[in-house]
Order: structure tokens, then sequence, then C-alpha cells
């Protein structure tokens, strides 16, 4: 038994993945795409020759000094030296990308998936740590695989700048998960360097899969050479899992008053019972059910001990909140059996959270008129130009007032109407309801709408749902300040979605974008829920991360 294993860190090549000849017209073909990148006239075959010695004197360079380069050193420096270093610097993942996909094509082995869910069911904390020229190609192996979010640290040599044998990227892996190197265990292919690395780490246990155990050869390694020896050497992967049995699942270091939205179960997690242990694990005391979930997603899924406090309409997705639009079925609707069809969307959310024991449904409350020219997003992208005062902005921006002004009042009608009914069907079962401000102009509510809404009932029934990122956008383009929304509604919000934002492009992980946390602080009734609405490009570390900087804010607390 190896129970004082708590964490086990895999490589990728050779041991979750394999690599497969490409064809000679498929080198030729990717070879050619990177010559029309940096504009080269070369034969491909002299262009091909010359990276390859290229390639191998940067391997060997590599081997001595156990350094890593990044994409953009690497491609200047050795790979192309010989074009400008603007050109190759501004494409050089693309370029590395294309360039490793000419050597092989990369897959995963058939079992590779399957083995990191059933060690992370089993209680393991789970880790990455590869040699590799590139910086995107794992992360991206983990979102295809759909186990992203299992995979606490990914430690890259073309990242950290450290390559195995040398012990310090292991160090860094272990030391970022908050694990003890003697409670770590390292999966590899490669003796010469991954137990190398990993005795010299530290860690308590090393295993080597090696198709011919015992024999030297690409896998194995000179194991007689470096007098090292694995603890395991098997002949397959799955064999992994009569090494590791089931342990005590991780408790958190700290829990807080938080939820998780599923918006972070989205392919990151094979099932959201996986997603539900992941929140736990990283400190989260509650979840949101939002409206990605369907009810395909809840079957079979235990929810015993999980703490659900909100569903975030329409949930269950069975029609999709595009669909949804698509078809006009909003509350908003002026056409009445629109608006009927938006009325029955959240039925569905009221009956699930009364179902599942979450008191507050988050609701969108539909739209003046479509944006179907897409004013709005013309208006981000001269934003990031750095055009937010030109007159061209202006007179979008201009347009877009007038446009919601004379759309407003009709659809605001069907909005009140559609939410007295909402509010007569909620209450037997105690359900509340909470008005989200929007991410769009032309979105309702405005607040002098969301002021009207809320007098239709009190805050036991009716409440208002803060979304800081929202409210940051819409001030960067000029139509509502953020802190408007706090200061009038703060009295009212039973709920905030807490993320942050880059430019206008919300949903980051809290701590990597502009958002004003300690700000929104100030006026978060004690009472009122916090859920962290987080998209999958956040790592599992930017999560564990915007617990600590939201507490640091005052934004959560703790709890004992």
């Amino acid at each position: 038994m190896m129970t004082d294993i708590q964490a086990i860190l895999f490589d990728i090549g050779g041991t979750l993945r394999y690599s497969v000849r490409r064809t000679r017209a498929e080198i030729e073909r990717i070879l050619s795409e990177m010559m029309g990148i940096i504009d080269a006239s070369d034969p491909v075959i002299a262009f091909e020759s010359r990276l390859a010695q290229r390639a191998l004197a940067y391997k060997h360079w590599a081997a001595q000094t156990n350094i890593e380069l990044n994409e953009r050193e690497l491609w200047t420096r050795w790979m192309l030296p010989d074009y400008p270093a603007e050109q190759v610097a501004s494409q050089a993942v693309a370029l590395n990308q294309l360039y490793r996909d000419s050597l092989g094509q990369r897959l995963p082995f058939p079992d590779s998936r399957e083995i990191i869910i059933s060690l992370y069911r089993r209680g393991y904390r789970l880790g990455v740590v590869s040699n590799t020229t590139s910086s995107v190609e794992v992360p991206g192996l983990l979102r295809e695989l759909e186990i992203a979010g299992m995979i606490e640290v990914v430690v890259l040599s073309a990242v950290s700048g450290t390559r195995k044998p040398h012990p310090a990227i292991l160090l860094e892996a272990a030391q970022r998960m908050g694990v003890a190197p003697e409670h770590c265990a390292y999966v590899g292919d490669r003796v010469e360097r991954d137990v190398a690395a990993a005795r010299a780490a530290g860690f308590a246990r090393t295993v080597i899969i090696d198709p011919a155990p015992g024999e030297n050869g690409s896998h194995g390694g000179d194991a007689d050479s470096a007098n090292l020896s694995p603890d395991y050497s098997v002949s397959e992967l799955c064999a992994v899992l009569e090494i590791f049995p089931d342990r005590p699942a991780p408790r958190p270091p700290v829990t807080y008053n938080a939820a998780l939205s599923t918006m972070y179960a989205i392919q990151n997690f094979p099932n959201l019972g996986d997603f539900f242990e992941y929140a736990r694990r990283a400190g989260f005391a509650h979840v949101e059910l939002n409206h990605k979930v369907t009810s395909a997603m809840l079957e079979g899924v235990p929810l015993d001990g999980v703490s659900i406090r909100s569903v975030h309409e329409p949930c269950p997705a069975d029609i999709s909140e595009a669909e949804l639009k698509k078809r006009g079925w909003l509350i908003s609707a002026e056409e009445e059996a629109l608006r009927v069809e938006g009325v029955k969307a959240i039925r569905r959310s009221i009956d699930l959270a009364a179902r599942v024991g979450a008191d507050v449904v988050v609701i969108h409350a539909g739209e003046t008129v479509p944006d179907l020219e897409h004013r709005e997003r013309k208006l981000r992208k001269m934003l990031e130009a750095g055009e937010r005062y030109s007159a061209t902005y202006q007179a979008i921006f201009d347009e877009m007032l007038a446009i919601r002004a004379s759309a407003a009042p009709a659809a605001f009608d069907s909005v009140r109407r559609s939410l007295n009914e909402l509010l007569a069907y909620a209450a037997p079962r105690g359900v509340r309801l909470g008005l989200e401000n929007r991410y769009h102009y032309l979105e309702c509510p405005s607040p002098d709408e969301l002021e009207a809404l809320l007098a239709l009932a009190g805050p036991d029934r009716l409440g208002f749902v803060f979304d800081i990122g929202h409210a940051h956008a819409l001030e960067y383009l000029g139509f509502y300040a953020k802190d408007h929304w706090l200061q009038r509604f703060g009295a009212r919000i039973i709920l905030t979605h807490l993320h942050d934002l880059r430019g206008t492009t919300d949903h980051y992980a809290p701590g990597l974008g502009s958002a004003d946390y300690a700000g929104a602080a100030q006026y978060l009734p004690g009472e009122a829920y916090r859920t962290c609405e987080i998209q999958t490009f956040n790592t599992p570390e930017h999560v564990r991360a915007a617990l600590r900087i939201l507490a640091h804010n005052g934004c959560i607390t703790a709890i004992p």
C-alpha cells in the first residue's frame, strides 16, 4: 500500500501520448505553410534540411545545459536567425507548432484519459511535468481529452526554462501544488531523464512505462550507466492503476463562502460529479448550475452533499440560450406567443431550483432589440484600438442610445408582465428571482428599468444579481458607471457574479484583469451569495488563486 503518495505527476511524450510519422506529402504541405509565414523562397527540401540541422544543434545544447528556451527565443536565436527577428518572433508559436506537426502527429494513448480520470477519482492530486518546446500543445491535449480541470498544475520546460533531468522543474510543480516531494510520485518513460529528475527532487516513487522492460532502448534508456532503477517498470500505462490504490480524497486548506459556476465544468471534466468534487477540493462551499447544464448532464449524478445555492436560467439548457434567442423566446418579446415560451423556459429553471434545493434563479431579462448589425461589437474593437473618443465611435454610440430609447418601452412592458407571472410561479416553490445586469447595452435592464422591476416584489422574493464583469465592460464602453449599480441597488443584491476582464473580454479568473473587487466588496450585503463565473480557458491554478484574491479584497470569507 502506498498511502503516503498524495500527488502523481506525469510526463507527456511516450507516457500519455505517442507520435505517428507523417507522409512525405504531409511534411511538404506543412513546411510550405511555414515558408509562407516568413516569405521563404528556398526549395522545401533545403528549408527542411536547414531546420533539421539547427534543431539537432539546439537539442544537443539543451541536453548539455538543461535549459529550454521559449518559442520566441528558440526560433529567433536557433531555428530562423537569418530572417527578420520581429517577423519570426510574432509568429514563433505558430512556426513551432507547424514544425513539430511536420515531425509527426501526436496522439494520446487509448487509455490515457481513463487512467487520469480513475486516479483523480481515487483521491490523488494530479499534475503534468514535461520537456517540450511548445507552451500550448499540452494544454490543448488536456482540453481535447476533457480532463484539464483534473490536472492541478502543468509545468512545461518551454515555460519554466528548465529541462529534466534537472530536478528544478519537478520541484516547481510540487511547490505550486503545495505537496512535499516525499509525498509525490512521477510517471515517465525515460530512466535517464524521468527517474533521474524525480530522484534528485526527492520524490517518493518513480514509475517507468516501458514496452520492453529490462531492455535499453528509446523508452527505458540506459539505466545501468545512470545507476538508476525505477521503483516500478510496467509495460503499459493501465498497469499504473495496480500501483496506486484508493486514498482519502484531498481536503482543501481553506473553504470559502463562495460558489463555483458550472461554467468551469464544460469540457474541463468528464461529468458534473467530477466538477463538484473539484469545486470542493479547490475550497468552494457551494456551486451554481449555469445555462450550459442539460438534463442529460444531471442524470445519474449524485447530489448528496453538494450545496447548490443558485440556478442560472435557462437551466436545464435542453433548449440552449442561443437557441432561445434565435427563436425569439425571451421574456422581453413583444409577440405574446414568443414571450410565453420565454416564461416557460425560466419556469423550468425554477422547477429545477426547487428540486435541487437552490433558492435563487438568476434571470436574464431579455433585450430591447437585437443588435443585428453588431454595433456594439464595432465599439469594442474600436475601444481595443484606442479609438474610444473618435467621431466614428461617438456616432455609433449615439445611434445605440437612440435605438434603445425607441425600443425599450415595449420590451420593458413585456419583461414586467413576464416577471409578475414568474414571481407568482416561484413563490410557492420557495425560490427567489434575481435580475442580472447585462453585458450588452441593448439588453435589459437599464438601471431605471431595474428600479421599476425591483418594486414588483420585496427582497425576500426578488433581488439584484450584480455581475462585476458586465458592469466594468459597459463602463469601459461609456454606457453606465459600474459603481452606479452598486450605489443605487447595493441593498437589493442577493447574489454577485465575480470574474475578471481584460478590456471588455470577461470571465477571466479574478486577479487576471482589471476588476475592482475591493470597491465592490463595500456594497455587498453579508447574506448575498457569491459565485465565481470563470471560463474554461482559466487553469485550476488560476481558480485557486482567485479565491485568495477575492478573500484578500473582502469579497468572500473563509468558513471556520
